[in-house]
């Protein structure tokens, strides 16, 4: 069966075609002597208990569905992977809640694998809910959903990052461009959500991707162009105690991000321009991955080497959050716009140097398995991969979800069959171990 990429969500990034937001920062030492340690955006910090878990269950994985067009409600769907059967479909018992209709979103995050919360446009909401550890099911977070009139200044559109948290996942960022801001809360005791003293912080670019270090104390600011796709400034912010945001000197840096994700050690921000020649982007290719060192004020810098050749035009990036701690996955498009290449893996070590893994790209992967945004548990163990495209031969859109597992060396495998999603929207996974 032919395959073409859905050109119209990928140019506008409409409801979140492509995120990455919760990746994680686990503690583990790699081979090469680089420790990483530290929080992680969908884990628990010291002192919270994740709730237990499931032996067999591997991931939940929730995704918005935005319901058919004239319908009255959306909802949440949820999916459990089970690793020992092999399987990955919906949640036994799970009860979808209701959310906004046609939305699919601005962004979807995972807290301390306790709370979820989703970003809704439409109806200039922030909902939240804590997961059942055992079942995956969702119950509201007191006070949810939270008002959050600034969402109306998304413009219709929604880039891979505007909602992420913490590391520690004691602090949910949002990002709004329109306005040159970015809004604050801290996640309290049951998740609730309250506004950080100050919020919200003026931005001197317009704020389109988040991102913070490994170690959580600074946040990252990509100013971008939504129809290219391209970058050409990043603004940094030391995060306080309390989650509010003071500038670091010299911001913002005159280095052309589309996004950064952080590694463990908060030592490095990995990144990509997200230039690409496919139609309707910036029509060169940048086929390259960037290092940046982070200096003791939050200030970034090129390591040496970088930027570093990769085979493909990095669309959108995912940084292991554990298994060996330092690994980074890249995900694009073709140059004809018919198809996603295969993704590709690569070793960052103690020097922030990127050196390819072996058997990347992994063109060796199930057909129709490759897509444009990857996410991580919290494990790292497991890396999901989505994908939206046109079925040419049926002329309907097919969104789906396909989830390797992460060997300790970086080789990609699929011994899980692939998810097909029922809409289009943003999605989150989370280990409940």
């Amino acid at each position: 069966m032919s395959k073409r990429v859905q050109w119209s969500l990928a140019i506008t990034v409409v409801l979140a075609a492509m995120s990455l937001v919760n990746c994680g920062k686990y503690n583990c030492n790699t081979d090469d002597g680089l420790s990483f340690s530290g929080g992680c955006n969908s884990g628990s910090p010291s002192g919270v208990s994740s709730g237990g878990g499931t032996g067999s269950t591997s991931a939940f994985v929730f995704a918005v569905d935005a319901g058919a067009t004239g319908s009255t409600n959306g909802t949440i769907d949820g999916f459990t992977l089970d690793s020992s059967a092999d399987s990955f479909g919906a949640s036994s018992g799970y009860t979808a809640p209701t959310v906004p209709a046609n939305d699919g979103g601005v962004g979807m995050v995972i807290a301390q694998k306790q709370y979820l919360y989703v970003g809704f446009e439409s109806s200039e909401q922030i909902y939240g809910w804590t997961i059942d550890s055992t079942s995956g099911s969702l119950t509201p977070i007191a006070g949810s959903p939270y008002t959050a009139t600034f969402l109306s200044a998304f413009g219709g559109a929604a880039a891979e990052a505007e909602m992420i948290t913490n590391p520690a996942g004691t602090l949910l960022f949002v990002s709004v461009p329109l306005e040159n801001e970015i809004y604050a809360y801290q996640i309290g005791s049951g998740g609730a959500l309250t506004p950080v003293t100050g919020t919200p912080f003026t931005a001197p670019i317009e704020p389109i991707n988040l991102a913070t270090d490994g170690q959580g104390k600074y946040l990252y600011a990509s100013n971008g162009n939504f129809g290219t796709h391209t970058a050409s400034e990043v603004a940094a912010f030391s995060i306080g105690t309390t989650g509010a945001l003071t500038p670091v000197a010299g911001s913002p840096f005159a280095f052309p991000m589309w996004q950064l994700q952080g590694e463990p050690t908060g030592t490095y921000m990995i990144g990509t321009s997200g230039n690409s020649a496919a139609p309707g982007f910036s029509g060169v290719d940048d086929d390259n991955l960037y290092v940046f060192k982070i200096s003791s004020t939050g200030a970034i810098s090129p390591v040496s080497g970088s930027p570093f050749a990769t085979v493909y035009s990095p669309f959108s990036i995912a940084v292991s959050p554990n298994s060996g701690g330092n690994l980074v996955y890249s995900f694009s498009f073709n140059d004809t716009a018919t198809a996603f290449n295969a993704p590709e893996g690569y070793q960052i070590s103690s020097t922030g140097a990127l050196t390819a893994v072996s058997g990347s790209p992994f063109a060796g992967l199930p057909t129709g398995s490759a897509g444009s945004w990857g996410q991580f548990d919290q494990s790292g163990t497991l890396l999901l991969n989505y994908a939206s495209f046109i079925d040419e031969d049926t002329s309907e859109p097919v969104t789906q979800l396909s989830p390797f597992s992460v060997a300790s060396g970086g080789g990609l495998t699929q011994p899980i069959p692939t998810l097909v999603l029922t809409t289009q929207g943003f999605w989150a996974v989370t280990d409940p171990n």
